[in-house]
C-alpha cells in the first residue's frame, strides 16, 4: 500500500528542486536539469541516458523494460521554462517557494509540475516489481518552449530506441477545473498548427522633418487594420465535436440532428454561456491571427526604411499552412508587402476510442465518481505534435484542478500550483500508467 503522504513530500521537494534549476530558455542550459534527473534516477536503480543536441541543450530518456508484449508508453515532459520578470513576482521565481501551500516559481505548472509527476510514476512503478506488458520510458526533452529543434524535433531525427515505437504518450496540457461543483478534466486530444510569418514593408529613408509618401509605418497601419478586418470560418474537427458532444451532455444541452454550421455555433454558444475560459473554447473552432512584433526604425528623427511585422497564426485540423499563406497573400495583394516562413506544421490530433482514454477516463471516476474527461483541440503547440506526426497517440494530460486565474500565471507572473494538486496528481497519473502497463490489472 502507498502511502501518499510520503508521496506528497517527495513530489513537492523533487519540484522545487527542479524549480531552481534556471532552464530559461533562451540560453535552456538544460544539461544541468538532465544531470539532476539522471542523477535522481540513479538512486532508484533506474538507467537514464543524456541526448545532448548543442553544448548546454540535452534531454534525457529513462527506460523501464516491460515483456514487449505492448508498444511502449511515453511520459513526456519538457524541461526548458519561458522568462520570468523576477521583480514583479510575489517570491523569486527560480526559489522554489512553499507558502499557502502551494510550490511558487516558473516552470510550477509549464512543465516541471507533471514532469516531478512522472518521475514520481517511475519511480513508484520501479518500486512496485511489477512485471509491465509495455516499456515505460520517460523523455525529459529540451527546448520546447522555443520549438522543439534542440529538443524533441532533433530526438526523434536521432531514430532513440523506443520513441517511434510508442504505442501512447502522455504530456502536457489537459488540466481539470471545477465547473458547478464538478471535477471537469480535459484531456488534450489534438492541437491547432502554426503558422508563423515575418511581414516586410519597404521604402525610402530620409531626415524625418520631410516626409514621405510611402512611410513603411504607415503602410504596415494599414496592414494591421486589413487583417483585423478579416473574419475567420469556423471549423468542425473530430476532436472540437467531441468535446462539445461532451459538454453538451454534461450541461443538459441536446444535441444537434445535423452537424451544420448554424446548429453547431448555437451550440457552442450555449456551452460558452457564462465560461470564464470562452475565449480558450471559441479558439478550438477558428484559424486566430494575432500580430505580436513589431519592428521600424532606430532614431527618432529619421524615417525607416522597412517596417517589421510577426504574426502569430494558429490553424484548425484539415487547413494546410500554405493554404492560410495563400488565403493572407490574396487578401493583401494591394499592399507591398513580402511575407516569410518563419515556422509552420500542420494540427494533429489522436483518436480518442482507446484504451488510454478510457483508462484515463476510469482514474477520474475513481477519484471522484463525479468527474468528468472532455478531449479539448489546444490553441498552442505542444511537443505531442511530434508524435502524432507518426501516427502515435499522444494526450496532453495533467491530474490538477486548477481555477482560471491559476492557469493565466502560466508564462505570466506568480506562476503556483497546490502542494494538493502534486498529491492528487501523483496518485492519479500513477493509478493510469500502472493500469496501461500491468496486465491483471482490472
Amino acid at each position: 500500500m502507498l502511502n501518499w503522504a510520503t508521496v506528497r513530500e517527495e513530489t513537492t521537494r523533487i519540484l522545487q528542486d527542479l524549480i531552481r534549476i534556471n532552464t530559461t530558455n533562451p540560453p535552456g542550459n538544460e544539461i544541468e536539469i538532465a544531470i539532476y534527473l539522471q542523477d535522481l534516477l540513479a538512486r532508484h536503480q533506474i538507467g537514464a541516458t543524456i541526448y545532448e543536441k548543442a553544448p548546454g541543450r540535452a534531454s534525457l530518456v529513462a527506460r523501464l523494460k516491460g515483456s514487449g508484449e505492448k508498444r511502449p508508453l511515453v511520459l513526456l515532459a519538457h524541461t526548458d521554462v519561458v522568462a520570468a520578470q523576477a521583480a514583479k513576482w510575489e517570491h523569486p521565481p527560480f526559489a522554489g517557494h512553499v507558502a499557502e501551500e502551494m510550490v511558487w516559481g516558473r516552470g510550477a505548472l509549464d512543465m516541471k509540475g507533471m514532469l516531478a509527476l512522472e518521475l514520481m510514476a517511475l519511480i513508484l512503478f520501479k518500486q512496485s516489481g511489477q512485471t509491465a506488458q509495455r516499456d515505460l520510458i520517460l523523455v525529459a526533452a529540451a527546448d520546447e518552449e522555443a520549438g522543439g529543434q534542440y529538443g524533441m524535433e532533433w530526438l526523434f531525427k536521432e531514430e532513440i530506441p523506443g520513441l517511434k515505437e510508442a504505442e501512447y504518450v502522455i504530456n502536457e496540457s489537459g488540466e481539470g477545473q471545477i465547473i458547478n461543483g464538478v471535477p471537469v478534466y480535459s484531456c488534450q486530444a489534438g492541437e491547432k498548427g502554426i503558422l508563423w510569418l515575418k511581414l516586410l514593408v519597404k521604402g525610402t529613408s530620409g531626415h524625418a522633418s520631410l516626409p514621405l509618401g510611402d512611410n513603411v509605418i504607415y503602410q504596415m497601419g494599414l496592414i494591421l487594420n486589413k487583417l483585423r478586418q478579416l473574419q475567420q470560418e469556423p471549423s468542425l474537427s473530430a476532436t472540437g465535436k467531441a468535446f462539445l458532444e461532451g459538454m453538451a451532455s454534461f450541461q443538459g444541452y441536446p444535441l444537434p440532428e445535423k452537424w451544420e454550421k448554424e446548429s453547431f455555433l448555437e451550440l457552442l454558444g450555449l456551452v460558452n454561456k457564462g465560461a470564464t475560459h470562452a475565449k480558450r473554447l471559441e479558439a478550438m473552432f477558428y484559424n486566430t491571427i494575432s500580430p505580436t512584433v513589431i519592428k521600424a526604425g532606430e532614431k527618432l528623427n529619421v524615417l525607416p526604411d522597412i517596417c517589421e511585422l510577426s504574426l502569430d497564426c494558429r490553424l484548425v485540423p484539415g487547413l494546410l499552412p500554405e493554404d492560410f499563406l495563400g488565403y493572407l497573400r490574396e487578401n493583401l495583394r494591394d499592399f507591398p508587402v513580402e511575407m516569410e516562413i518563419i515556422e509552420q506544421s500542420q494540427a494533429t490530433e489522436s483518436r480518442i476510442n482507446s484504451q488510454l482514454f478510457q483508462v484515463i477516463e476510469e482514474v477520474v471516476k475513481r477519484e471522484d465518481q463525479r468527474g468528468l474527461v472532455l478531449p479539448t483541440l489546444a490553441s498552442g503547440a505542444t511537443d505531442s505534435r511530434f508524435f502524432r506526426q507518426q501516427g502515435i497517440t499522444a494526450y496532453g494530460f495533467m491530474p490538477f484542478l486548477v481555477s482560471e486565474a491559476e492557469i493565466s500565471t502560466m508564462h505570466g507572473i506568480n506562476e503556483r500550483i497546490a502542494i494538493d494538486n502534486l498529491e492528487r496528481g501523483a496518485r492519479m497519473l500513477y493509478r493510469i500508467v500502472e493500469k496501461i502497463i500491468v496486465s491483471e490489472l482490472t
